[in-house]
């Protein structure tokens, strides 16, 4: 099993490429409210906010079989 293919940031195709591209789109996401907001902790509650969706939602994913 790849770890990552290219088309993983359509669909994921594991439950490791699915957190590592909401993790990276989580954290573009957080630099651009920093950069609109300049407020540390907008950029903080957003990143951590979105880390915590994609873990939720992979697990979620996991535990009704998406990846199997």
């Amino acid at each position: 099993m790849d770890f990552i293919n290219w088309y993983d940031w359509i669909t994921p195709t594991n439950p490791m490429a699915s957190i590592f591209f909401g993790i990276l789109f989580t954290i573009i996401i957080g630099i651009t409210v920093w950069v609109e907001s300049k407020e540390v902790k907008m950029l903080v509650v957003t990143t951590l906010t979105g880390i915590a969706v994609t873990l939720i939602g992979v697990s979620a994913l996991t535990a009704i079989g998406f990846y199997t």
